[in-house]
């Protein structure tokens, strides 16, 4: 069986990574356990050793976020012109929150919240975080009230905010769905899909 390794910016990135993985090349299995990098300035200094990684070993998709600035020039800067066609870098236009927002019905329904509120252009969102931490302040459950969204700050995440929203997209995110309404995530999915056809 083929595999492929996953490496993400963060926790996050790496559940979108494993189930954009099982939705794009479902006979193919990981490599190992996802790496979570936890942080940009900790993601691109090894982006060379994931380079050959994928040029020696198997193919790699390392998934980080844009925050806000252009995802072309970002990748130019991070993927060199001699990196092998099986490292997959896809970035989350602008975070990762924009790709779990996408799959709009489902996350309206894991969350207890109206799907009017979730735009139907997640890519354009300015601040995907501000959005997923007001949504959680107003959900009808209340362990997501209560755990996703700082008691002290609302404006910041609290200590079960990456533990629901990956267990979010582990349980419920429909790759397939959310690339309807995610440009980023849609290009992502094809890059996958390009990899499937190589090997």
């Amino acid at each position: 069986m083929k595999k492929i390794l996953v490496v993400g910016e963060d926790v996050l990135c790496c559940a979108l990574g494993e189930k954009l993985v099982a939705a794009a090349l479902p006979s193919w299995r990981l490599a190992g356990p996802s790496i979570d990098k936890k942080g940009i300035t900790k993601l691109t200094p090894d982006l060379t050793r994931y380079i050959n990684q994928a040029r020696y070993v198997q193919p790699v998709l390392c998934i980080a976020d844009t925050d806000g600035k252009c995802a072309k020039k970002l990748l130019e800067s991070w993927r060199p012109l001699h990196a092998t066609e099986d490292f997959i870098l896809r970035l989350a236009v602008t975070e990762a929150e924009s790709w779990i927002l996408a799959d709009r019905q489902e996350f309206s329904a894991y969350l207890k919240v109206p799907i009017n509120r979730v735009p139907h252009n997640t890519d354009s969102i300015a601040d995907p975080k501000r959005l997923v931490l007001t949504l959680a302040a107003r959900s009808g459950k209340r362990v997501f009230r209560d755990e996703m969204v700082s008691y002290t700050d609302p404006n910041k995440p609290g200590s079960g905010y990456n533990l629901h929203l990956s267990d979010f997209v582990r349980t419920r995110w429909r790759a397939q769905s959310a690339k309807t309404v995610s440009e980023s995530l849609d290009r992502a999915m094809n890059s996958l899909s390009r990899v499937r056809e190589r090997h």
